[in-house]
């Protein structure tokens, strides 16, 4: 009976030494290369919250105001005596720097010179209008991002949307209505066709996608400057200079605000592409894949 014992004493102090470990059983995991710190900003940049964002504004208004003073010639003539008068240099580099933010203020927010509250507004319109298509292609370039591919190719994008949108516009006839869809559709499939060619080198031959998207934004500002010094192509019959025909009316986003401002349903669209891709990336099982 003692000697049953022992042995079953062995068994149980030997069992725990031989037991196979979860580590052993199934095997070491493989070294994850550790992530370099330019895409480590990058990414904390692209995804970060408002706060980053702001402070990427803030920064680039510091910036900006030491490129002004910098390049003003009264800051330059006033720092030559800087150790004598040093307020006649402050005051140089305060004049320049908030006479060119104010200025920029009266030229995209608002006009505090102008006659009234509709002619005053009209810069924040016209901002509104320009940021509408690079709104669109910021949207194209974060989901790039979110998925790990640098797109830079953005301004080509652009270039080649623009210039099939407008081909749709002026040289097919089409009801109101489907006409604008189907421009729109256009310049969709021409942007993301040029910015799959990026995609398709990567995959096929390993090409990195940051050289080849400014390679391509090349290629396509001077294919499109051809295009519409070609006749039969983008220029307009009868012109020698480099510019579509106009569009038709059917084709052609309604305005906002009136024939007064050039504002235009296309910054709706906009607005309503950014809840979009939030809810893409943010909210739904194909976004948390882009992970």
């Amino acid at each position: 009976m003692s000697d049953q014992n022992n042995n079953d004493a062995d068994v149980a102090i030997e069992s725990p030494a031989n037991a196979v470990g979860p580590s052993e059983s199934t095997g070491s995991r493989p070294e994850v290369p550790e992530e370099s710190r330019w895409n480590r900003a990058l990414r904390e940049i692209t995804t970060g919250n408002v706060a980053i964002s702001f402070l990427a504004v803030i920064l680039a208004l510091i910036v900006g105001a030491v490129m002004i003073a910098a390049t003003d010639e009264n800051v330059q003539e006033a720092a030559g005596y800087f150790f004598a008068r040093p307020l006649d240099t402050l005051a140089a580099i305060w004049t320049s720097v908030a006479g060119a933010y104010g200025a920029f203020f009266r030229g995209s927010i608002y006009n505090v010179y102008a006659d009234d509250f509709a002619a005053g507004i009209r810069p924040l319109t016209e901002t509104l209008t320009f940021a509408t298509p690079l709104i669109a292609a910021g949207l194209g370039v974060a989901l790039a991002f979110r998925v790990g591919m640098f797109n830079i190719g953005g301004r080509g994008q652009m270039l080649v949307a623009s210039a099939a949108a407008g081909w749709v516009a002026f040289a097919v006839d089409l009801p109101w209505g489907i006409h604008m869809i189907v421009a729109l559709l256009a310049g969709l499939v021409a942007g993301a066709a040029w910015a799959g060619i990026a995609g398709l080198l990567k995959a096929r031959t390993g090409a990195h996608e940051v050289i080849v998207t400014i390679m391509l934004n090349y290629i396509a500002f001077y294919l499109i400057s051809w295009m519409l010094r070609t006749p039969g192509l983008l220029q307009a019959p009868g012109s020698s200079n480099p510019k579509t025909p106009a569009m038709a009316e059917t084709a052609v986003f309604p305005e906002l605000l009136g024939s007064s401002y050039n504002l235009h349903f296309g910054f709706i669209l906009a607005l309503l592409s950014v809840a979009v891709v939030w809810w893409i990336l943010n909210r739904s099982a194909l976004g948390f894949q882009f992970e």
